[in-house]
């Protein structure tokens, strides 16, 4: 990827990157298109879709940090949680993903632009969020578009500490309605939703922002078969 399209994805998201970062971000998309050839990372493979759809995207959830710890649940082949973290470095982050083979691609990524703070884990959040070394340790938690809002709470909520929040990058509905219910349940406060375009793009996107107000009672996440079958 051309050193000047990702420096224009990072203008329109209010961004001056350093050069290394740059390099960074070069590597990263590059090793992401060599893999993608023999496993499926990502569907948008032509530059200036990447730029939009990836980059510019992830940029713009970094205004909405709060705190110095992210889990990014259901992360694929790493968006948003490796770019926002190469554009936060001092970020300490979490990577989550069912499968085996996006971890260990985001594993080598890791150690071939050499990272700290940062690590790549294999397994599913409605049995992470049970562990201690996960459960409420997090300022921020983040999903993007990866399923309907009401089951992402209950799978993602569990993780954030009380006073921290949970942001689920949506497309053009922000699926509040859906989410009335499990949000208090689940220990969050008033949620909001912020819809804008990609900046430069006609693309809507929904920034969805529940902030955790007390911790999530034990029962919580359920195993996944009772949260499809029955949302909260």
């Amino acid at each position: 990827m051309k050193k000047q399209t990702i420096e224009h994805a990072a203008e329109r998201a209010g961004l001056e990157l350093p050069a290394e970062t740059i390099e960074q971000i070069q590597v990263f998309v590059a090793r992401l298109l060599e893999k993608n050839k023999v496993m499926n990372l990502t569907a948008i493979t032509e530059e200036e879709e990447i730029a939009d759809s990836h980059l510019l995207d992830s940029f713009l959830l970094l205004p909405y940090l709060r705190g110095k710890s992210m889990i990014d649940v259901g992360t694929g082949a790493g968006f948003p949680g490796m770019l926002v973290k190469l554009a936060r470095p001092e970020l300490k982050l979490v990577l989550v993903d069912s499968t085996r083979k996006r971890i260990s691609f985001l594993e080598d990524l890791i150690e071939e632009l050499g990272l700290s703070e940062v690590s790549a884990v294999h397994g599913r959040a409605e049995d992470l969020a049970h562990m201690s070394e996960y459960r409420e340790k997090f300022d921020t938690a983040v999903a993007r578009a990866v399923s309907s809002l009401d089951i992402l709470l209950e799978l993602c909520l569990p993780m954030v500490k009380p006073g921290g929040r949970f942001l689920a990058m949506k497309g053009k509905e922000d699926e509040l309605d859906l989410a009335a219910k499990a949000i208090p349940l689940l220990g969050g406060g008033k949620a909001t939703a912020d819809h804008y375009l990609l900046p430069g793009t006609d693309k809507q996107r929904t920034m969805v922002i529940v902030p955790k107000e007390k911790p999530t009672k034990q029962r919580y996440p359920r195993p996944f078969a009772a949260i499809k079958k029955s949302p909260l």
